[in-house]
């Protein structure tokens, strides 16, 4: 091989990109409507809702969720906020921007606590996979403005009702955030389930690595009498505390797929085993 041969070759060989092990992000949906985005996280987040981690540390993360829509400013649970607060359990807070609007000394409250880290639940709690994107990409930006005004920055994007598909996770991705769902239902959402039977399911199913859903916005007049007992018996069974973005971040996390949810979940009754699907329009792009 001549000299200028060589090195030609050796400058192909500097000007080649680095190997990736990992793809980036793709979304086979054709976008809805086009609205700016921010740039895509330098580290990839799953393609998925995630549910919960594989992780060998016994601990569980205690989610609640602030829901207010555009009509429905809902309440706040301050009985809830007392328990947590007197036992000084890390736990992550998925408002609305409404609620936050609805609520602003209640927020300010929550936000001065470092147990409690914020997570976004969009700005009205829009069912995602049922608006046009660029609705879609305001209800996460906006909400993210909102929760800034706190001084906070969200750790992990939840999707109302649990209706998730890839663009969504795209979308919450975009804006460097995981999308978080629950493998274990407290069922406190509506009151129409008991805090004895919310007691029971909890303990029966959370496991090292679960994600567990509560209400904080007034919705669940039962949770503050099941809590107490729930925080008891998790440490009964060895399991301790952490909030979302800790549980992510476990040296031998490795993220589980919730499942998929193109239409949400509606709220767990008395009787039955688990959240049943919403109906709606059906989503091509949905996960399978």
């Amino acid at each position: 091989m001549n000299a200028l041969l060589f090195a030609v070759l050796l400058l192909a060989q500097d000007a080649a990109p680095p190997p990736t092990d990992a793809a980036p992000l793709t979304d086979s949906a054709p976008p809805i409507d086009s609205a700016p985005l921010s740039a895509p996280p330098a580290n990839l987040l799953p393609r998925f809702a995630i549910a919960r981690v594989r992780t060998r540390d016994p601990v569980v993360a205690l989610t609640f969720d602030a829901c207010a829509t555009r009509k429905q400013s809902n309440g706040f649970d301050r009985e809830v906020f007392e328990i947590l607060k007197r036992a000084q359990i890390p736990v992550t807070v998925f408002p609305t921007g409404r609620w936050i609007e609805t609520h602003p000394a209640e927020a300010k409250e929550l936000a001065a606590e470092a147990w409690i880290e914020f997570g976004n639940h969009t700005y009205s709690h829009a069912r995602m996979t049922r608006i046009p994107r660029r609705k879609a990409v305001e209800q996460i930006v906006r909400t993210e403005a909102i929760i800034a005004g706190l001084g906070r920055k969200s750790v992990a994007f939840r999707p109302p009702a649990g209706a998730w598909n890839r663009s969504v996770v795209r979308l919450a991705a975009r804006q460097h955030l995981p999308t978080v769902e629950w493998d274990v239902v407290s069922g406190d959402a509506g009151g129409h389930i008991g805090a004895e039977k919310m007691v029971a399911t909890v303990l029966a199913t959370a496991k090292a690595g679960s994600i567990v859903i509560f209400h904080i916005n007034g919705r669940g007049p039962h949770t503050k009498e099941a809590l107490p007992d729930i925080i008891r018996g998790l440490r009964e069974k060895g399991l301790g505390f952490v909030n979302v973005s800790d549980l992510l971040q476990r040296p031998d996390a490795q993220p589980v797929s919730a499942r998929p949810a193109p239409f949400g979940f509606r709220p767990l009754r008395g009787k039955g085993r688990g959240p049943r699907p919403a109906k709606g329009i059906v989503d091509e792009n949905a996960p399978t």
